[in-house]
């Protein structure tokens, strides 16, 4: 018992020590304005003039950011000496004197982001020098130009990470990067660069990373940058890329040159590990077309130092110059390819993703001659498709995952086209005008259609407003689908849905039923997603109250009312309902209390009710509507003065009457009343 009581004491105590430490830090946290956790003191947002300086001295990082320091005065970090992490962003910094890092004896990590030091950057400049440990200096948005950065970052051969975002550097030399050899990214954007003098990043030898997005790059015409892993030109005026002619091996691995003017397919180093090619937003196309593929040569004129040479390069040949097996990633959407040619993509044999959407591709073939059969997502939308082309098309031949279509002239697709796709879960076909095959169709042998029956993987289907007219063909026999979209067509029955009612989960049927009809969505037992707006509905389906939706529009309809008194069920699961633009009754909004109350309703400020030919918003209904509503809906008022009228003309009929047989009635009483008196 002794020892039981020992060491209760000891917990005792070590939970009150402990209190007392958290409450003590606590203390100096409140009187700072700063707040501390472990070894990091946050004193951002305090309208500090100076650097604090009663922080535990064992702080490892301190931020300091939106503050109003306009100075950092000598010693500032003297008591500091642990620091490793300095963030001073967004203070109208003017300069650093020389010896304010004083002290700290490996601060690795200094922001300076979003002041103004470049009104005095010698100053700064001496007193960086002082750091001779710091691996990361950000610099972003202090108005510098190329001269200032070559001063800020002389001596500071131990910087791995340099970001210049947001400066006003127009153009770079051989000297602005001179001494950091170590340096393994650098970030450029957002800044207005135009001319890269050569040999810039060649003494760089480490760089692995380099960032030039959002500047005025017009060209890239020999890049020889070999060492560079990740490359990022995106938004720039880049009308040619031209990698240096040479067997020597890059190590690019990511290449970004989207949201340009590129004109022409880049030509890329012939030796590299690119995975990742990203060239969406461009012009490009290929010429074979209207030049013919024997003449798709041109001369390019480059200027460089006073030396002009002329360059010739084939547009376009059958032979890939450019080793692309390790590509993984293509993005090339939002182009001008109006065709491929023949063998463009058949050496990207680790392709898994390509995206061609928004482009004026009018046939493409998903033959195995032509992509790979890894591929495993592509997007063929926003396209002018007329023909899909599938040679030699077996099951299983083509791994696709994803499939989209949408927005193209497809009428008709290759046979089987999906059942060989033994792993494809989402297909898009929204917006062409085709007509899905049923059991009789393919009997009689009509092919115009397209077959989606039997394809046991697929999950997500995808066909609004493709102009069909559904109704009892059994079009998805064979498959388990979970989402389906049938907007924007004619849709006169749900027959249709019968093979793939119980596992449905998502249904969306925007402007699509026909006027008035009756759909019973009984059988749809997993649905969880309805969508049935802009249907014209004027009564609730019914069949909806036995469900266990999460999501329900029922937006752009003629709904009156919602009869939601007795739906436990559907009112306990449902979670997101949409109701604006109906037609509700201003008397008959009893179920607008259960909505409110229990279900979130992102339209509410858009739903109105009409009360004698007039619309007034529910969630600020005026007080005087619903007083006429209860005369209208017949409160005890109202049945009071109905009753009240006829009852007085009962009672005035009653009393006519017996004053007009009040003589002839009073002698028949009498008569039959009258009987002999004894005396």
């Amino acid at each position: 018992m002794a020892n039981v009581f020992f060491w209760l004491l000891l917990a005792f105590m070590y939970l009150t020590l402990q209190w007392k430490y958290n409450g003590a830090e606590g203390k100096l946290s409140t009187e700072s304005g700063c707040k501390l956790f472990y070894r990091v003191a946050d004193c951002s947002h305090l309208q500090l003039l100076s650097v604090p300086q009663n922080l535990p001295t064992d702080i490892q990082e301190l931020l300091l950011d939106f503050n109003q320091i306009r100075f950092l005065h000598k010693n500032s970090f003297l008591r500091y000496h642990d620091l490793t992490n300095l963030s001073l962003r967004s203070n109208r910094m003017e300069f650093v004197e020389p010896g304010a890092f004083n002290g700290i004896r490996s601060l690795k990590v200094l922001s300076l982001q979003n002041n103004t030091i470049s009104m005095e950057y010698e100053l700064t400049s001496a007193a960086l020098r002082l750091t001779p440990s710091l691996k990361e200096l950000d610099l972003s948005r202090n108005m510098l130009t190329m001269d200032m950065v070559s001063v800020l970052h002389q001596n500071l051969t131990s910087l791995e990470r340099l970001f210049l975002d947001n400066n006003i550097i127009m153009r770079l030399d051989q000297t602005v990067f001179e001494g950091l050899v170590h340096l393994k990214e650098l970030s450029l954007q957002w800044n207005y660069i135009y001319e890269i003098e050569d040999g810039t990043f060649e003494g760089l030898v480490k760089l692995k990373k380099l960032d030039l997005a959002y500047n005025l790059l017009p060209c890239i015409g020999d890049f020889r940058l070999t060492q560079i892993q990740m490359l990022n030109l995106s938004f720039n005026n880049l009308e040619w890329f031209q990698s240096q002619e040479t067997d020597v091996e890059f190590h690019l691995e990511i290449l970004d040159i989207s949201n340009n003017q590129l004109l022409f397919f880049p030509l890329l180093p012939r030796q590299h590990r690119l995975h990742t090619l990203l060239l969406s937003n461009n012009r490009m196309r290929f010429y074979g077309d209207i030049f013919g593929t024997n003449t798709s040569r041109a001369d390019f004129l480059i200027v460089e130092n006073n030396i002009t040479s002329v360059t010739t390069v084939d547009l376009w040949s059958d032979d890939i110059h450019s080793n692309l097996s390790t590509l993984h990633y293509l993005d090339m959407s939002h182009n001008q390819f109006a065709f491929f040619p023949h063998g463009f993509f058949s050496n990207m044999s680790s392709l898994a993703y390509l995206k061609l959407n928004w482009n004026c591709l009018q046939v493409f073939s998903v033959s195995p001659s032509n992509i790979t059969s890894l591929l495993d997502e592509l997007d063929l939308s926003n396209n002018e498709l007329l023909e899909l082309q599938a040679d030699n098309i077996s099951p299983g031949i083509l791994s696709l995952s994803y499939f989209n279509l949408s927005s193209n002239n497809l009428y008709n697709l290759p046979k089987n086209i999906f059942t060989s796709m033994t792993r494809i879960h989402t297909i898009d076909m929204s917006n062409n005008p085709l007509h899905l095959c049923s059991q009789s169709e393919l009997r009689m042998g009509e092919g115009k259609c397209v077959d989606v029956r039997n394809v046991p993987s697929l999950r997500r289907l995808y066909l609004s407003g493709c102009g069909m007219e559904l109704g009892l063909q059994r079009v998805f026999y064979g498959n388990t689908l979970t989402h389906l979209d049938l907007s924007y067509n004619n849709i006169k029955g749900i027959t249709f849905l019968a093979d793939t009612a119980r596992t449905l989960q998502s249904l969306f049927l925007r402007s699509c039923l026909a006027f008035n009809i009756t759909v019973d969505f009984s059988v749809f037992m997993s649905l969880t997603v309805l969508d049935i707006s802009g249907n014209a509905l004027t009564t609730f389906p019914a069949s909806l109250t036995g469900l266990a939706l999460h999501y329900l529009d029922l937006h752009n309809n003629n709904l009156i009312s919602l009869p939601l008194y007795n739906t436990q069920r559907l009112i306990g699961s449902l979670k997101i309902v949409y109701i604006s633009n109906n037609s509700f009754d201003c008397c008959e909004l009893g179920w607008m209390n259960v909505l409110i109350h229990s279900i979130r309703i992102p339209d509410l400020q858009k739903v109105t009710c009409s009360f004698s030919n007039r619309y007034f918003p529910v969630w600020n209904l005026p007080e005087s509507i619903n007083h006429s509503c209860q005369w209208t809906n017949g409160g005890p008022w109202l049945y009071l003065l109905l009753t009240l009228p006829v009852c007085l003309t009962l009672l005035v009929a009653l009393l006519l009457l017996f004053l007009t047989f009040k003589q002839t009635l009073l002698q028949t009483v009498k008569r039959r009343c009258r009987r002999s008196t004894s005396y």
